[in-house]
C-alpha cells in the first residue's frame, strides 16, 4: 500500500486503566484518580509496543491517569511529553487551584478537540505524534480528525488502546486502524477477545 502523500501520523490513545475505571471500596481523587496496579501493567505494555515507532512528540492530558500513561511511552521512545490542557476529559478543567468540575456541551467539547488539532497540525508538519487522553473526549477528537460532525457515531476506546490515524495532503485523514489492544493479549489475556 503506498502511502506517498501521508505527512502525518497521530496515535490517540487512551490512558491505562485507572481506579475509577474498576469498582472498588478504596478511597482515591474522582476527578484525577491514578492508575491500578494493573493499569500500570497495561501503560508498560503499551510502552513496549510503541518503542520501535520513532515518535516526534508525545501530548498528555494533565491528568495524572494519562500522565502515568504517557511517561512510559515517552521513555521507550525518546520523545518529550508535552501536557496540553485542552486534552482533559470531558467536563473537566485545569484551573490555577487544580482540576475542577466544568460541564460542558457537545458541542463545547467539539470545539476543544478542533483547537486542538488545529494546533497539532500549526506546530507539526510532519511526523509522528502519540496523543494521550481520555474515553470521552476522544470521541470528539477522533471526529474532528475524521471531519465527522455526527455525533451519533461513536468509537470504542478501551484503556491503553492505539488507534493510528494517517492525514494525508489534501485528502481526508484514513484510520490505519482503532482501539488496538494487541500489546495486551499477554496481561489481559482471554479479556482482550471480548473487549
Amino acid at each position: 500500500m503506498r502511502n506517498d502523500d501521508v505527512y502525518l501520523q497521530i496515535y490517540l490513545i487512551r490512558h491505562a486503566e485507572s481506579m475509577g475505571n474498576i469498582e472498588t471500596d478504596e478511597s482515591f481523587d474522582v476527578m484525577n484518580p491514578p492508575l491500578t496496579q494493573h493499569g500500570r501493567m497495561q501503560a508498560e505494555a503499551l510502552a513496549k509496543r510503541m518503542s520501535d515507532i520513532k515518535l516526534d512528540a508525545v501530548y498528555s492530558s494533565p491528568l495524572e491517569r494519562a500522565i502515568s500513561t504517557a511517561l512510559p511511552i515517552s521513555s521507550a521512545c525518546g520523545a518529550s511529553v508535552r501536557f496540553e490542557p485542552l486534552l482533559c476529559e470531558k467536563d473537566v478543567c485545569l484551573t490555577f487551584k487544580g482540576f475542577s468540575f466544568n460541564p460542558e456541551t457537545e458541542s463545547e467539547c467539539a470545539e476543544r478537540a478542533k483547537d486542538f488539532f488545529g494546533m497539532l497540525k500549526d506546530k507539526h508538519k510532519s511526523g509522528k505524534i502519540a496523543v494521550v487522553s481520555h474515553g470521552e473526549f476522544l470521541q470528539f477528537l477522533l471526529r474532528e480528525i475524521m471531519g465527522i460532525s455526527n455525533s451519533d457515531i461513536r468509537f470504542c476506546f478501551y484503556n491503553a488502546s492505539v488507534s493510528k490515524i494517517n492525514l494525508r495532503e489534501d485528502k481526508p485523514g484514513k484510520v490505519a486502524f482503532q482501539n488496538d489492544i494487541s500489546h495486551l493479549q499477554l496481561i489481559d489475556g482471554d479479556k482482550t477477545d471480548w473487549m
